[in-house]
């Protein structure tokens, strides 16, 4: 239900802890003998052929820049513009255009509430059902900003972005820690947040990218191209796998004690598409022992993958195929080096399963 947003986490994580990488501009990674671009997100060029070479476009559930044109005021609260509602009451709005790290207009949340408030949500409802056996891949992509709390209101909060159904199960959530400044994840299964290993930095935009794949109970989101969660399952208890809404969340650490910190967030959009699983990312792990480039693709179990090469980006030629493993979804590359050889660069690719 809406209401297990009041959980509270306390987390201890170690110190190992990386902040996003950039994301990667062209999707692909390449490497000589001596060196190689790494964590390169392979998801666009991999899986291209696969989501938009076979006639069959993404479907736009709801996508929005919060722009005076599509209607959005800046002296209006979100909730009530355009059919953005809510769960609860506390400081929401759109800003003007200027805000550093975004073009025009972009939504916030948080940054006032009244002293009962232990959390709030606010979200624009899609209600896709999934009819049959033709369960959806559906992706999230929204650009997000966390602003720090002042001197004013020395107190730091969490935000969140939770995925729930259409019987109000809460499905999963990404949640920014802005007192230790930390991404961490929670799952339906009662075993409390778990971390991602990333941090962030307050006043910096991100661009998070979730993608959900009902038809197989797998999730996974990436960070600027970074790889924040992979393979995760949406429900662990068997609940319905549809989706009613994607929430902003505002989380107050201590009740009555809200910190004047607030999330940005702009170019909001969620669309649909029959293909049947996540687009891979690939990752460059370096060179074993100066005679093999080590490559990772993360993608989901039980999928083969072929890893394919090439010098000109006209010809491609595969080097190998190998089975994702479960749980992670990880499949572990290594093409050998040659002396003289011109630079190669990679792909991954999802190998549909036989009919």
């Amino acid at each position: 239900m809406r209401g297990v947003e009041s959980l509270r986490h306390h987390r201890l994580f170690a110190a190992r802890i990386s902040t996003a990488l950039p994301l990667a501009p062209t999707g692909w990674i390449q490497s000589t003998a001596g060196w190689f671009f790494a964590r390169f997100c392979a998801a666009l060029l991999a899986l291209s052929p696969l989501l938009f070479g076979q006639g069959i476009d993404p479907r736009v559930l709801y996508e929005t820049g919060f722009e005076a044109f599509e209607g959005y005021s800046t002296e209006k609260d979100l909730v009530g513009q355009n059919g953005w509602t809510s769960f609860g009451t506390a400081g929401n709005g759109v800003l003007t255009a200027g805000t550093p790290g975004f073009s025009g207009q972009a939504a916030y949340i948080g940054f006032m509430a009244s002293p009962s408030n232990d959390f709030f949500n606010i979200f624009r409802p899609v209600n896709l059902t999934p009819t049959g056996g033709d369960f959806p891949l559906v992706r999230f992509t929204v650009t997000i900003q966390i602003e720090d709390s002042t001197t004013n209101s020395p107190y730091f909060d969490d935000f969140r972005w939770s995925v729930y159904n259409t019987k109000d199960d809460r499905l999963f959530t990404l949640d920014f820690a802005n007192e230790e400044r930390l991404i961490s994840y929670l799952l339906d299964d009662d075993k409390g947040f778990q971390s991602t290993g990333f941090s962030f930095r307050n006043g910096e935009a991100y661009d998070l990218d979730v993608t959900i794949n009902y038809s197989r109970n797998l999730w996974a989101a990436t960070i600027n191209g970074a790889v924040l969660v992979n393979a995760a399952p949406i429900t662990t208890r068997n609940v319905k796998l549809d989706l009613a809404d994607i929430d902003a969340v505002w989380a107050i650490r201590t009740p009555g004690k809200p910190g004047d910190n607030f999330m940005i967030f702009d170019d909001y959009r969620i669309t649909a598409q029959a293909v049947w699983t996540i687009p891979p990312v690939m990752e460059a792990r370096g060179i074993l022992n100066g005679s093999q480039f080590l490559l990772r693709v993360l993608g989901e179990p039980g999928v083969i993958y072929a890893l394919d090469a090439t010098t000109d980006f006209v010809q491609w030629g595969e080097i190998s195929r190998k089975v994702a493993q479960s749980p992670g979804g990880i499949a572990e590359f290594a093409d050998p080096l040659v002396a003289g050889r011109p630079a190669r660069s990679y792909r991954a690719r999802a190998i549909p399963p036989k009919p």
